[in-house]
């Protein structure tokens, strides 16, 4: 008998698609069963699968599948953890918020040529590696300086940022135009938002007006531009204070990146009555009465942290020249964070365990690691982590890495 029908489609527990081997098994038991209603003989003889008739089924169930998949997708376009494309940039909108374009970076080009010579808006030069172009946004005239300044636009979205001089392959030539070369960077562009970036951000916009106040004080910081790291701590019942160092009813935000005035008033906005914040940073704010505020937070305190690796080379074809400083820059990779909710890397409060450190280094082949260690002095390291308290955060610096090879 066919699969039945009740277990597919819009059920109780959601839309749940039919699966093409589901849709193939059913389509060949329907043509079993027909009969020729004068001879009373099946005419479908051979349903085998290297038949015509079930490559011809297969091709015929392969879209009925589409169609499934197609409904799956959108019974999913108001479910904000799973939409995608337009789904998601609709229902984004139901929070305010519109999905990040991206955006492009601005240079100022200075071009020299001919007294006197002009150069349209839109005329392109690369950078010399020929991995971006720049187009200029207005129309230029050289002076009799033999040089004009002039704003370009970068072809592409992105955060590319030009080292000065390196813009300077001239791409559409004009007349008298001999040089350019860019001088400065007005503005870096962005890529443009992914959809797991918007929909984290959907869930922080969502926490904004959460009722646990803590969680809606998160999510303020969390969103201020520039943050790379946020997190609420709040001290509800130990007198006079935590621990920690957090006095008593107390919120004490740690917040790295962004704007720390934006950051103050951004927690200050959400914060109960009586609570003006913890931490080594402080905004004064007024409310609409005139009454001053001095609001705080906590920019993570550093706590460099030194590394020894001694290795053992096992295989030379697969150690490369400059395998020590390739180790030492992917302990340093592998100890950076960002983002909210992301697991990797060290972030601020977060205890520097030694062994974690055997994953960035093993990553370059043709060693074996005799020793690791670590340490917050040179002189004192062991294999112990480092207990990194909630308002600090482990530094790695390729500089305080030493990677000792052994042939």
């Amino acid at each position: 008998m066919p699969t039945d029908p009740s277990s597919y489609g819009m059920t109780p527990q959601g839309f749940v698609p039919k699966r093409l081997a589901d849709i193939l098994s059913d389509v060949n038991e329907r043509i079993a069963d027909i009969v020729d209603p004068a001879t009373g003989e099946f005419p479908f003889q051979n349903a085998s699968d290297d038949s015509i008739l079930q490559q011809v089924l297969g091709v015929v169930a392969e879209g009925i599948s589409e169609c499934w998949g197609a409904a799956y997708d959108g019974s999913v376009q108001f479910d904000p953890l799973k939409n995608t494309g337009a789904g998601q940039a609709g229902t984004v909108q139901l929070n305010a918020m519109l999905l990040k374009p991206g955006g492009y970076t601005f240079i100022t080009l200075r071009l020299s040529g001919k007294p006197g010579a002009t150069i349209p808006a839109g005329s392109r030069i690369g950078t010399e590696d020929s991995q971006q172009a720049y187009v200029t946004t207005d129309p230029a005239r050289i002076g009799d300086s033999g040089t004009v300044d002039v704003q370009a636009r970068c072809t592409e979205k992105g955060p590319f940022d030009p080292a000065p001089g390196t813009v300077i392959s001239i791409q559409t030539p004009w007349p008298n135009w001999l040089n350019a070369t860019n001088i400065e960077t007005l503005a870096v562009g962005t890529l443009a938002e992914t959809e797991e970036e918007a929909r984290r951000r959907q869930q922080r916009s969502t926490s904004l007006t959460s009722y646990r106040q803590i969680e809606a004080i998160f999510a303020a910081g969390v969103g201020v531009p520039g943050v790379i790291y946020c997190r609420a701590y709040v001290n509800s019942n130990v007198y006079p204070m935590d621990d920690r160092g957090i006095p008593f009813k107390e919120v004490a935000v740690v917040a790295e990146g962004g704007d720390p005035k934006a950051i103050a008033n951004a927690i200050f906005l959400r914060f109960p009555v009586g609570v003006i914040g913890y931490g080594n940073v402080s905004e004064v704010f007024y409310d609409s009465q005139g009454v001053s505020y001095p609001i705080s937070f906590s920019r993570p305190t550093d706590v460099p942290i030194f590394v020894q690796v001694d290795v053992a080379i096992t295989n030379r074809a697969n150690f490369p020249d400059n395998g020590a400083q390739l180790i030492a820059d992917a302990i340093v990779a592998y100890a950076q964070y960002g983002g909210v909710g992301n697991t990797d890397g060290f972030p601020p409060g977060a205890d520097i365990i030694c062994s974690r450190l055997y994953t960035p280094a093993n990553s370059i082949g043709g060693h074996k690691i005799t020793n690791l260690s670590i340490g917050t002095d040179p002189g004192a390291l062991s294999t112990d982590s480092i207990p990194i308290a909630w308002d600090h955060v482990g530094r790695f610096d390729a500089s305080h890495i030493t990677v000792n090879v052994i042939s």
